[in-house]
């Protein structure tokens, strides 16, 4: 029996190697039609039908299987497309536990024991604190897209939920004003994938915090108003658009559950 590998494809791969692109609109029509939450199935139709005429080196890499026949392939691939982005909006980073747990290095703690002198339940109380941390700091990404999304998309803005662009989390299409912006939490967090996208595009590239003042170096400096002025927001937008309504947001939202074990 011969086994089939897996290859990271994109739809600009299937197009490229021959595939008509009549055959990819009219396969993911039929699969769309099986998405029942209606916003889910506007927006994955508008993102489709933008790259896949306009831009397809939009489409994010998948793996699927080898087989060859690009059919398949470009049935597959569009299935688990729309069920990276399905399953990014039906599990909300807001709504999940963080964790009071992980893995402990001996030496880490060692070394915290013997510079700090702390007694055991102290330290306990450090490696807690920094497992929560780092458990929250891990979701801090999706929890402002999911933020950013409850605002944008009653403007006619859609959220590219579950990387289904590459470097592109939300997207305005109207025609002839269309608006490609990728988001960040803070100044110095990197997004390498940028360089896939086709030359010509123009992704605008905003980050949540700047780099804080030398006098307050413990104070990153919000940036929302340079959100404002980048996608040309108006008042009623723009007064939903700051780190204050951000927080307030995390606040009525978020989970109080913690995990304590595996």
């Amino acid at each position: 029996m011969i086994k089939i590998t897996s290859k990271r494809i994109n739809i600009e791969f299937l197009l490229g190697k021959g595939l008509d692109k009549k055959i990819v609109i009219e396969d993911f029509k039929k699969q769309v039609d099986l998405v029942k939450n209606e916003l889910y199935k506007s927006e994955l139709t508008q993102m489709f039908n933008y790259a896949v005429k306009n831009n397809p080196t939009l489409f994010t890499n998948i793996a699927v299987s080898n087989t060859g026949n690009l059919p398949e392939m470009c049935n597959e691939y569009i299935k688990k497309w729309i069920s990276k982005y399905s399953k990014a909006r039906s599990n909300p980073a807001i709504k999940r536990s963080l964790k009071a747990y992980g893995e402990k290095d001996p030496a880490l703690v060692k070394r915290v024991a013997v510079n700090t002198n702390a007694k055991s339940d102290t330290l306990d109380k450090y490696l807690t604190g920094h497992f929560v941390y780092m458990s929250a700091e891990n979701m801090n990404g999706e929890i402002l897209e999911e933020y950013l999304a409850s605002v944008l998309e009653p403007f006619g803005w859609c959220w590219c939920a579950g990387a289904i662009y590459r470097s592109v989390d939300f997207c305005y299409l109207k025609p002839g004003k269309e608006i490609l912006l990728q988001v960040k939490n803070k100044y110095n967090t990197e997004n390498s994938s940028s360089s896939a996208i086709r030359n010509g595009t123009k992704i605008i590239k905003w980050n949540r915090l700047n780099k804080p003042r030398t006098d307050d170096l413990d104070s990153p400096i919000p940036n929302w108003e340079k959100l404002c002025e980048l996608i040309a927001v108006k008042t009623e937008l723009s007064e939903l658009l700051t780190e204050e309504k951000y927080l307030e947001y995390i606040e009525n939202n978020s989970t109080t559950d913690i995990l304590e074990h595996r």
